[in-house]
C-alpha cells in the first residue's frame, strides 16, 4: 500500500556513536539493528521503524523527522516557492529511497521523503514512532507552509492570539501530525524542532520506560504526566537527543 502523501515516512537520528546508541534503544525498545552500509536501520520486531546515520559537522545530534512527499524533485521546487530553504538536496539511499532535508519558514529542519511504492514504516506500535508535532515560534509561517507542500488539513485546537494555539494536521480522516505555538514554553535559544513521540510497550508502561532510560545512562526532561493522549515523560538518550515516550493505554479524561 506504501506511505500515504504527508505521512510519516521515516526517522533517524545521527550519531557517531554507534554502539552508545544501539545498547540504548535495544534495551529501551527491544530494537533489532541490520546495517546498510554506513548506515543502521533498526527494526521493531521485523518492521523498519527508526536509523542511525553518521554525523557530520553540520548534523546536530537529534531525532529529524521525515514526512512522505512523492516526489524529492517537486517537493524542491515547492519548499523554495513556500518560503522554506532545502539544507541537503535529494539523496538516494541504499535502500532506493529518495530523501532530503529542509528548513521550514520558521526555522525548523524536517525531512521529506520519497519511498518504493511497497515501503513499509513501523507506525504507532510498540517500540515506534506514534506521534510528531512541531514546536515552533512563529505558527502563522509553519501551518501554510505545510499544508501548501503535504495537503494537510489543519484543525485549529484553541485560540491563534490565546493561550493555548495548537493545530492538529489530519492525513485523509487520520490526525498524524501536531503544531504547537511554542514562544512561550520554548527557552531560549532552543530552536524551533520537531518533537518524537515512540509508544511504549503496553507491557512496560511509561513510569517503567523512564526507569529504563535512567537505567541506561539518559535523562529525565520531564517527569511522567497524564493527558488525554495518554501517559508521556519528556527524556534525553546517551547521546543528547530529545525525545517523548507515551502510554496511549493510560489516558486521562
Amino acid at each position: 500500500m506504501g506511505i500515504a502523501l504527508g505521512a510519516p515516512g521515516w526517522a533517524d537520528l545521527a550519531s557517531n556513536e554507534t554502539e552508545a546508541v544501539h545498547e540504548f534503544y535495544t534495551g529501551l525498545f527491544g530494537w533489532r539493528w541490520v546495517q546498510r552500509c554506513d548506515y543502521s536501520v533498526a527494526l521493531a520486531g521485523d518492521v523498519p521503524v527508526a536509523g542511525l546515520l553518521p554525523e557530520s559537522g553540520d548534523v546536530p545530534t537529534a531525532w529529524t523527522l521525515y514526512l512522505e512527499c512523492g516526489s524529492t524533485r517537486r517537493a524542491t521546487e515547492q519548499i523554495r516557492a513556500l518560503g522554506g530553504k532545502v539544507v541537503v538536496p535529494p539523496t538516494e539511499t541504499p535502500g532506493d529511497e529518495m530523501f532530503l532535508v529542509a528548513e521550514d519558514p520558521s526555522g525548523a529542519v524536517v525531512g521529506l521523503w520519497e519511498a518504493p511504492e511497497n515501503a513499509t514504516f513501523g507506525w504507532a506500535r510498540a517500540g515506534a514512532l506514534c506521534w510528531a508535532e512541531l514546536h515552533t515560534r512563529d505558527a502563522a509561517a509553519a501551518d501554510p507552509f505545510y499544508a501548501g507542500l503535504l495537503g494537510y488539513r489543519q484543525q485549529q485546537i484553541g485560540e491563534p492570539s490565546g493561550d493555548f494555539d495548537y493545530t492538529v494536521w489530519h492525513v485523509g480522516d487520520q490526525p498524524l501530525l501536531g503544531r504547537l505555538d511554542a514562544r512561550a514554553s520554548l527557552p531560549q535559544g532552543v530552536p524551533p524542532h520537531w518533537q518524537l513521540y515512540f509508544q511504549v510497550d503496553p507491557d512496560h508502561d511509561a513510569d517503567s520506560a523512564v526507569g529504563k532510560v535512567q537505567a541506561l545512562g539518559g535523562q529525565v526532561l520531564r517527569e511522567p504526566t497524564d493527558s488525554p493522549h495518554g501517559r508521556l515523560a519528556v527524556v534525553r538518550d546517551v547521546v543528547g537527543a530529545t525525545f517523548t515516550l507515551i502510554d496511549t493505554s493510560q489516558r486521562s479524561g
